[in-house]
């Protein structure tokens, strides 16, 4: 009984593990993707063409 529960605690220690890495590499690779590249400037979308400037009055 006690070598089945033992068993039981391993195998939600493993999962619960797995889950934790997954969840600090997906932070790791969302933190790297935020930074922006060296030498891109961010602009407007009206100035880099992708919206029309409308006429003003």
């Amino acid at each position: 009984m006690l070598a089945r529960v033992w068993d039981v605690v391993k195998a939600t220690l493993a999962v619960s593990a797995l889950i934790a890495a997954a969840l600090i590499s997906a932070d790791k690779v969302d933190r790297q993707r935020a930074q922006p590249t060296a030498g891109v400037t961010l602009n407007e979308p009206a100035l880099t063409g992708a919206i029309t400037p409308s006429a003003r009055p």
